[in-house]
């Protein structure tokens, strides 16, 4: 399905690509502590669940009845349990934008919890490292770990970035065609 362009395939492309830029720096930027990538990302994540939230409010309670009518086809679907009966549903305008800033909100909030975690365990991810090392003797575990923990962080913020794009396209475009 066409959502799955920018909930996986996008944000896939745009981590690898990413990783692949960090790999072939000369000057790696430090990836955590005080002037680090997680401490820059933080403070522009954490802005973002209040926009969300104000997005998601706008939605549910804008009055235009145009809101309320199916989207166009190819409507996206989405299966609900109704009654204990899995249904089908076309989505509105309305729905859409509300699973898309309730998305946006859930990312965010991660993302903001995941960024200050390791902000706040920065001292002990440096002492990790060094007893992973001394434990198996070799540097590739803690390469590992690293890659996984930065491989899952960056396409959070990736899809969110996506999908940010998305409702901003659809929100100044596609909201306004029949």
């Amino acid at each position: 399905n066409e959502m799955r362009t920018y909930t996986t395939w996008l944000p896939l492309f745009l981590t690898i690509a990413a990783g692949l830029l960090y790999a072939v720096l000369p000057f790696k930027p430090a990836l955590v502590g005080s002037s680090g990538l997680a401490e820059s990302l933080l403070s522009v994540v954490s802005t973002l669940p209040g926009f969300y939230f104000a997005g998601l409010a706008a939605v549910a309670t804008f009055g235009s009845s145009t809101m309320d009518h199916e989207m166009p086809e190819p409507a996206p679907e989405v299966v609900m349990l109704v009654r204990g009966q899995k249904v089908s549903i076309k989505l509105t305008r309305r729905l859409f934008l509300s699973y898309l800033f309730s998305y946006l909100v859930i990312l965010s909030f991660g993302l903001c919890f995941a960024l200050m975690a390791i902000n706040l365990l920065s001292p002990s991810i440096d002492v990790l490292q060094g007893d992973i090392g001394r434990w198996t003797g070799a540097e590739w575990p803690w390469f590992v770990v690293k890659c996984a923990i930065g491989f899952a962080l960056m396409f959070v913020f990736a899809s969110m970035v996506v999908s940010t794009l998305h409702g901003v396209f659809f929100l100044t475009e596609k909201i306004h065609q029949p």
